[in-house]
This record gives C-alpha cells, structure tokens and sequence, in this order.
C-alpha cells in the first residue's frame, strides 16, 4: 500500500514537473500557426473552437517534447500591446481591400523582394515581427537570416522606390510597436540606440 502511494505521489511530482515547463507564450505561438493553418482569423464561433484546440495540441506537445526554456521572454507592456493589435489589426483591414483592389483591375501587378535588417537581435522579436509581416496581405516572408537579423519579403505592389521605401517604412514600424509591446528593457534601449537602416531591393 505505501509502495502504491508513494508510485502515485511520485508520477503526481513528474507530470508537476511536466506542466512546468509549458512556456505559454510559445503555446500561444504555436497556436497562432495553428489557426493560420486553419484560416481561423474569421469572425465565426469555429475560430474559438479552433484557437483552444490548438493551445490544447500546442501544450501537448510541449509536455511529450519538452523545449528548452526561453531566456528572457517576454514582457508585456499593455498600452503598448493595445495599440501593436490595432495597428496590425488596421494593417490587415487596409492592406485586404487594397489586395482585392489589384486583383480586379486590369494589368499587371508588380511586386519587390526587400531585404529588411531589424534594429534588434532578439530572436523572439525576429519571429513576433516576422509573423506580424506574414498575416497582413500582400507581404510574405521569404527567407529570415538570423546570422544578419535580416527578413527577406516579398511585397506585392511595391513597383518603385517609394514603394519599397514605404514597405520599409511599415516594416520598421511594425517592429518598434512589437518590441516596444512584448521586448525586454534591452530589446527597447536597443531599438532608441540603433538608426533606422534596410537594406537593398532585390
């Protein structure tokens, strides 16, 4: 009997240790993939069936193959956060109508690779902002350099310079709301000390 508790108390101890280590931040990263997957991002009672299955199968995850913490995290910063989600959400809202826009009218819509570097070298920050780039039509990722903290996009009707310089622009943009709503102290001072800088179209 006491060989039986102390089998329990110490499975009990193990799955404690277990649900420890779900970092919920890339739970919830992952369930953001997962909804992109799905096309959740509706306005419909599915998404929320979606959006807590897929934290569901994220946690999961995490316990079956446990990851290697995440050093510092985030930190979240909540008036600064409020206003990352409505500029992204406007972003999305603007950037779909001018998406259709081109698709119906006649002729050709021409399109850039930029070559963005990012004002900080934080990993975490280089996939916030590399994903926020992915949602909002029109901009797609197409290769990320860690070495160089550089994101490589593909963006549709940059067809000149100013073009390319707005795309820039609204990178930038998107990268200082991001780290100024989930960056550490040295992810913010990194990005007040660094002048702005892209690179090359290609």
């Amino acid at each position: 009997m006491t060989d039986r508790k102390t089998a329990k108390k110490a499975k009990a101890a193990a799955l404690r240790r277990r649900l420890g280590k779900v970092q919920v931040p890339v739970a919830l990263g992952m369930t953001l993939v997962w909804m992109l997957l799905f096309n959740a991002f509706q306005p419909r009672w599915e998404s929320l069936g979606l959006f807590v299955l897929g934290f569901l199968v994220s946690v999961a995850i995490m316990l079956v193959f446990p990851l290697p913490p995440i050093v510092p995290g985030f930190r979240f910063h909540p008036l600064p956060l409020v206003r990352m989600v409505l500029h992204i959400a406007g972003k999305m809202f603007t950037a779909s109508f001018r998406v259709t826009a081109w698709v119906f009218s006649p002729g050709e819509v021409h399109s850039s690779v930029i070559a963005m570097r990012l004002r900080t070298h934080s990993d975490l920050m280089l996939v916030c902002t590399a994903i926020a780039s992915s949602i909002i039509p029109g901009t797609v990722i197409v290769e990320v350099s860690r070495d160089e903290w550089t994101m490589y996009l593909h963006v549709l009707g940059a067809a000149d310079e100013k073009g390319i310089e707005d795309a820039r622009a609204d990178v930038m943009e998107l990268e200082r709301l991001i780290v100024r709503a989930l960056g550490t102290r040295e992810d913010i001072e990194m990005l007040e000390a660094a002048s702005p800088s892209g690179k090359e179209s290609v």
